[in-house]
C-alpha cells in the first residue's frame, strides 16, 4: 500500500477528535446522572429508615420467633417477642402487659403470662394435648392494647409427662405428673452450690428431686444468681438477671436427667434480721420498704411479692423439671412470726398458696415448713397447703419417725413430706429413716440435708429403696398398719462409751449456730482421732459476732434409753494461735440433750469456764437433777428416748475480729454404779396395708432379724404370698424363700422372716391371693 494509504487527512483527524470529546462529555453526562440517581436512592433509603424507625417506635409487637413449629407433648414451646414502647420499669406488668392466648385442639383456653429476662420478651408453654394449637399474643401498655394475629404450631407425641401435680382420689397421697404417672419422690436438699457432675451423682443413685433455694449462698455457673431474685442489688420490683439464668440453666440440667426440682420462694434466712438465727434480711429487696417483721402483714410488699410470683410462675412454671413450690421454710426462722404476728404469718400462708393456686396453670403441689424441732408443728399449713411438710431433726430413730408421720396421716388427707432431716453422714441412720418413710406413707424418702452430707454408702440405700418401690403401684389406696413390737431385757455395763469410731458419722455442726462457721459463712467440717474409748472429735469454731456467741457440737447417741443411768460426763478442750488465755477464761461449755426431741441445756451457773490448752471435765446429774436444767426441769421418763446429746460453748461477749478457736471433745459416756437392765423393742414393723399389694419393713435394734416372727393385728382374712427383699444389698429373695402368710382366726397376720437371714432390718411385698377374693 502506498504510504500516503497509512495517513489521516485533515478531515479525518477534525472527525476523530469531535467523536471523542462527544464520548467525553457523554460519560460525563452519565456520571452527573448516576451520581444523582445514587443520592436520590439514598434519600428514598434514609427516608425508609427514618419512616421505620418512627414506626418501630410506635408500642405494639414487631415480631415473633417460634423455637419450633413443632414441638413435643410437654416440651418448651418458646416465643421470643419484638415488642416496642416505653416504659421505667420492663419487669412491672402494671406498665407493660405480655401474655398469649393458647387453644389447645380440644378448645381448653390457656392464658400465659410473658416475661422480660434482662435482655429479651419470652413467653414460654408447656402443651399438654396433641395437635394443632392456635395462639394469639397480646401487649397492654399505658397507650393502649396491641394483640398479633392468630398463628399456630403443632405437638406431637413424647416421652415426657410433665411436671407434679397432686392427683384426685385414692392416689392423692402421693404425687404424679401431669399425665396421671405416679411420682415417688428420691429427694436430696441441694440448695446451692449445684453441679452437673453432682446431679449425675444422684441420678444415679436412683435420686430424682432436688431442693434448691431462691437465696443468697449459691456460688456456681452463671456467676453463680448469688443474690436472691428479688435482691437489695435490683431493688423492688426488679429481678436479678443473674438469678434467672441459674435456675434457668438447673431447669435444664434436670431436665436432661429427668429430675425434679422443689423451688423455695422463701428460705428463712431471706425474712430474718433481729433473731438469733441466719439473718440475710439486709440483702432483701424489701429492706427498703419496712423490718423483717412486717413481712407478713404489709401490704406494699404483698403488691410486689404478687408480681415477683407471677414473674416465677412465668419463667419457669412450664419446665417438666419443675415440681414444687416451696413457699417457705422454716417460718419460725424469720422475724415476723417470733417477733411480730404468728397469725399474720398464717394470714400470708393462706394468701400465698391461693395465689399459686390461681394463678399457676400447671398447678404445680404447694408446701411450707417449720424448723425440725418436736415442738415445731404446723397445723396451719398442714391443712392449706397441698403437701404436709414437717422437719424432723429432734428424732432420727425410726420409732420416733414413724409415730412423726402418723401424727400427720390420721389428720391429713393428702401427701406427706420430711422435707429436712439428718444433716450426718451415718449411712445406718439414713437407710432407717427413708425405710421407716417408706413403710408409714410418705409420698417420698425424707429429704436429707444436703447433699454434701450424703456418701456413698448413703447413696447405695437411695438406690435399693427406689428400685424396691419402682414396681409399686401408687394409685391403689393404703393404709398404714403397725406390726405389734416384741420386747426383750438386756443387761447394760456399769460404764457405757457413747462415742465411738462407727457412731462419729452421726455427729455434726449445726449451720445455725453462729460460731460453728467461718467468716464466710461456711460450717466448719468436723474431723476425728484415736478409736473406741480413745476417740476425740476435732472442730474449730469461731466467737466473733462482737456480742454473744456460741457454738453447738452434738451427735446422735447409738443408745437412746438413758434411764438406767446416773451422770453424763465429757471432756471439752480448747485452743489455737489466736486463742489468749484470756479470751479462752469467758469460753463457757454447757451439755445439751434432746430427751424425746426436746432441746435442755443446763442452766449457766452449771456451765464450766474453759481453759487454753486444758481439758476440761463436765459431770451432768441424770437422776436428781433439779435445778440442774435451764428453764424446764428433766422429768425421769425423758431419759428413755434421748435424740441427740451435745456440747454447748458461748461467751456473753466476743470480739468481732476474733480468729478460730481449735474444740476437741472425748470421754463422752454414761455411769452408774451398778450395771442397769434395760427393757428394749426386739424388733418392730410397719406396712402399708392395700387390698391387692401391700408392702412394709421390719427392724431390730438388738440382733439379726432372720428366724423372728412379727405379727401384724387386724389385718383380715385373706392369705398373701409374702416376697422379701434385703434393702442393703437390694436383692430379692429367692423363690425358694417365698412364703404363704395365712392370717389367724382374730385376723392376725404373722409374718416370719426367713431364718438365714443375717441383717438387722428387712423389707417385704405381700401379694393377695386372688382367689381367696
Amino acid at each position: 500500500m502506498p504510504p500516503m494509504s497509512r495517513r489521516m487527512t485533515a478531515r479525518q483527524r477534525k472527525f476523530m477528535i469531535g467523536l471523542g470529546m462527544l464520548i467525553v462529555v457523554g460519560m460525563i453526562l452519565v456520571a452527573l446522572v448516576m451520581l444523582g440517581n445514587m443520592g436520590e436512592d439514598e434519600a428514598v433509603n434514609d427516608r425508609n429508615r427514618n419512616d421505620a424507625a418512627e414506626t418501630r417506635a410506635v408500642p405494639g409487637i414487631w415480631g415473633i420467633q417460634a423455637n419450633s413449629e413443632q414441638v413435643g407433648q410437654y416440651e418448651k414451646f418458646e416465643l421470643k417477642l419484638d415488642v416496642a414502647g416505653e416504659w421505667e420499669n420492663p419487669y412491672d406488668p402494671d406498665e407493660v402487659d405480655l401474655g398469649a392466648l393458647f387453644t389447645s385442639p380440644s378448645g381448653k383456653a390457656w392464658t400465659i403470662n410473658g416475661f422480660y429476662d434482662g435482655r429479651e420478651w419470652l413467653i414460654r408453654f408447656a402443651p399438654d394435648e396433641i395437635g394443632e394449637w392456635i395462639y394469639e399474643v397480646h401487649l397492654i401498655t399505658g397507650t393502649g392494647e396491641y394483640r398479633h394475629q392468630a398463628l399456630t404450631f403443632t405437638v406431637e407425641k413424647s416421652s415426657y409427662h410433665g411436671g407434679l401435680t397432686v392427683p384426685a382420689g385414692e392416689s392423692g397421697r402421693f404425687l404424679a405428673y401431669r399425665d396421671g404417672t405416679p411420682f415417688f419422690a428420691a429427694p436430696l436438699a441441694y440448695p446451692w452450690g449445684v453441679t452437673e457432675s453432682g446431679l449425675d451423682r444422684i441420678k444415679a443413685a436412683g435420686g430424682n428431686l432436688i431442693t434448691y433455694w431462691n437465696g443468697n449462698y449459691d456460688h456456681a455457673g452463671n456467676g453463680g444468681g448469688v443474690q436472691q431474685l428479688e435482691s437489695n442489688q435490683t431493688g423492688p420490683g426488679r429481678y436479678d438477671p443473674q438469678k434467672g439464668d441459674r435456675v434457668d440453666e438447673l431447669l435444664d440440667w434436670l431436665e436432661q436427667r429427668g429430675m425434679m426440682m422443689n423451688f423455695v420462694v422463701w428460705p428463712h434466712d431471706s425474712l430474718a434480721h433481729n433473731i438469733n438465727w441466719p439473718a440475710t434480711w439486709s440483702q432483701n429487696a424489701y429492706s427498703s420498704l419496712g423490718e423483717a417483721t412486717e413481712f407478713y402483714s404489709s401490704e406494699e410488699m404483698w403488691q410486689y411479692q404478687e408480681k415477683l410470683y407471677r414473674y416465677m410462675i412465668a419463667r419457669w412454671g412450664h419446665s417438666r423439671a419443675f415440681g414444687i413450690w416451696d413457699l417457705i421454710v422454716e417460718v419460725n426462722g424469720t422475724d415476723g412470726w417470733q417477733l411480730g404476728d404468728a397469725a399474720k404469718a398464717d394470714e400470708w400462708l393462706t394468701r400465698i398458696h391461693a395465689f399459686f393456686r390461681d394463678h399457676d396453670p400447671y398447678r404445680h403441689p404447694t408446701m411450707g415448713s417449720m424448723a425440725g424441732n418436736r415442738e415445731d408443728y404446723w397445723g396451719h399449713a398442714y391443712e392449706t397447703l397441698d403437701i404436709a411438710d414437717r422437719e424432723n431433726y429432734y428424732n432420727l430413730h425410726h420409732t420416733a419417725f414413724a409415730e412423726d408421720i402418723q401424727l400427720r396421716w390420721k389428720s391429713y388427707r393428702k401427701p406427706l413430706w420430711i422435707g429436712e432431716t439428718g444433716n450426718v453422714t451415718d449411712p445406718a441412720i439414713y437407710h432407717r429413716t427413708i425405710w421407716t418413710g417408706i413403710s408409714n406413707g410418705l409420698a417420698g424418702l425424707p429429704t436429707w440435708w444436703t447433699e454434701e452430707h450424703m456418701n456413698e454408702d448413703m447413696l447405695e440405700s437411695m438406690k435399693h429403696a427406689v428400685e424396691f418401690m419402682q414396681d409399686i403401684d401408687l394409685a391403689e389406696g393404703r393404709e398404714p398398719l403397725a406390726a405389734e413390737p416384741k420386747w426383750s431385757e438386756r443387761q447394760l455395763p456399769a460404764t457405757l462409751n457413747l462415742l465411738q469410731f462407727d457412731t462419729y458419722s452421726s455427729w455434726a455442726l449445726p449451720s445455725w449456730a453462729d460460731a460453728n462457721k467461718d467468716s464466710n459463712g461456711v460450717v466448719y467440717e468436723l474431723t476425728a482421732s484415736g478409736e473406741k474409748e480413745q476417740l476425740t472429735i476435732h472442730a474449730e469454731m469461731r466467737f466473733a459476732t462482737g456480742s454473744y456467741a456460741q457454738g453447738v457440737l452434738e451427735g446422735i447417741p447409738d443408745v437412746h434409753d438413758w434411764s438406767g443411768y446416773e451422770l453424763l460426763e465429757v471432756e471439752i478442750f480448747v485452743d489455737g494461735k489466736d486463742l489468749s488465755a484470756d479470751s479462752a477464761s469467758k469460753l463457757r461449755a454447757k451439755v445439751v440433750l434432746h430427751p424425746d426431741g426436746q432441746w435442755r441445756e443446763a442452766a449457766d451457773v452449771h456451765a464450766a469456764q474453759l481453759q487454753k490448752g486444758s481439758w476440761v471435765k463436765l459431770q451432768v446429774p441424770l437422776r436428781g437433777s433439779a435445778g440442774y436444767w435451764q428453764d424446764v426441769e428433766l422429768a425421769q421418763e425423758q431419759l428413755n428416748q434421748i435424740a441427740r446429746v451435745g456440747v454447748k460453748l458461748y461467751c456473753l461477749e466476743s470480739d468481732a475480729d476474733a480468729g478460730s478457736v481449735t474444740v476437741q471433745l472425748r470421754g463422752l459416756k454414761l455411769v452408774s454404779s451398778t450395771p442397769p437392765v434395760q427393757r428394749v423393742k426386739r424388733l418392730e414393723g410397719w406396712m402399708m396395708r392395700g387390698g391387692q399389694t401391700s408392702y412394709g419393713w421390719v427392724v431390730s435394734d438388738e440382733q439379726q432379724a432372720g428366724g423372728e416372727e412379727i405379727v401384724f393385728e387386724n389385718w383380715g382374712s385373706h392369705p398373701v404370698e409374702v416376697a422379701w427383699y434385703d434393702p442393703w444389698m437390694g436383692e430379692w429373695a429367692g423363690p425358694q424363700m417365698r412364703q404363704q402368710a395365712q392370717p389367724g382366726p382374730g385376723g392376725d397376720l404373722t409374718l416370719q422372716v426367713p431364718a438365714d437371714y443375717k441383717k438387722q432390718d428387712i423389707a417385704f411385698v405381700l401379694i393377695r391371693h386372688l382367689k381367696e377374693g
